[in-house]
């Protein structure tokens, strides 16, 4: 089964980049919620030479990476490489939804990516892999994603954007196939079906196309997350519940970890502005882990987070100049 990994990425220091954002932004500010607009959204702290680090070290049978951009190219990236390729959003998105700032509008033209595989993972930035693993941690032998979720107990009415969103997934599930997924994206590597993200488009074509032609984030938004929801309420993917204890291990190590507070945990986002990143890594044991920016991380909290990076994937790999 070959399988392929594809990042968002935007430099959102760029001065060009940072000129046409804004510019943009002049005519629909007012209309917009905080986060769709947050600087953290579209940070560039040099993550994505660590991430891929951690897929070279960690998951080397990827087959190809993607890197989807507007205009843009990291500056230590080695294009040559023929297992890496830089796809800009002229080439997957129709003209009229450019320029775009919105991840939830460039997620919907993925499977428009030339050559990309059936099976394929989704990654931001700010994702790493802590450990050697294998396909099956992501897809089963016969080709179904394995879509890691994780509990909600906040009311369905949440005013948090990104929440609104999550909710309109779930109710679109629920009123299409009878069955209601009370639980939410963990925020980290993902796995899909390409087949999965086309059958989901033709079925909500219409908020599909006004998702895309958006040019920021919006309530109204359609989130991908919509996705892993009809491939488990279709029987094609498989439910794995993010957990204190959610990857295989003796009751003894069960028992020990509790007392020790130290867990096992498949997948885990780290905010940056935790005092240390090592003690969380520490005690929640993760495979995958995100360091996830935000409005509160300031220049010292980056700073840390490098130096983990840094440490954690100190070689260099074969995507770097």
């Amino acid at each position: 089964m070959d399988i392929d990994l594809v990042y968002m990425w935007v430099d959102g220091n760029d001065p060009a980049w940072r000129a046409k954002k804004d510019a943009f932004l002049g005519k629909e500010q007012s209309k917009l919620d905080e986060q769709a607009i947050n600087e953290a959204r579209f940070a560039n702290n040099d993550e994505l030479r660590f991430s891929l680090r951690s897929i070279e070290m960690n998951a080397p049978w990827i087959r190809h990476i993607y890197i989807v951009t507007d205009n843009q190219k990291p500056s230590w990236l080695d294009t040559g490489n023929p297992r890496i390729s830089i796809i800009d959003h002229t080439e997957i998105m129709p003209k009229e939804a450019l320029p775009t700032f919105s991840s939830t509008s460039i997620e919907w033209c993925i499977d428009n990516i030339p050559g990309l595989a059936e099976h394929f993972l989704l990654a931001n930035d700010d994702t790493f892999i802590a450990r050697e693993i294998t396909p099956d941690f992501f897809f089963t032998a016969e080709g179904k994603p394995i879509v890691r979720l994780k509990s909600w107990t906040s009311n369905r009415n949440n005013p948090d954007q990104y929440l609104k969103m999550i909710s309109r997934s779930q109710n679109l599930i629920q009123e299409h196939f009878g069955v209601f997924i009370k639980y939410i994206p963990h925020h980290n590597i993902d796995a899909y079906c390409k087949s999965d993200i086309r059958k989901c488009k033709e079925m909500f074509s219409g908020v599909v196309s006004q998702t895309i032609r958006r040019h920021f984030r919006s309530d109204d938004d359609l989130h991908r997350s919509v996705v892993q929801y009809y491939s488990l309420a279709t029987g094609n993917g498989i439910l794995r519940r993010m957990s204190r204890f959610n990857r295989p291990m003796s009751f003894f190590d069960k028992i020990k970890g509790m007392l020790q507070s130290r867990y096992n945990y498949d997948s885990r986002l780290i905010h940056i502005t935790t005092p240390s990143i090592e003690a969380v890594m520490e005690k929640y044991n993760p495979t995958l882990f995100c360091l996830n920016d935000g409005e509160h991380a300031n220049d010292e909290c980056r700073r840390r987070a490098r130096t983990f990076l840094e440490k954690t994937f100190p070689q260099k790999s074969p995507f770097e100049l």
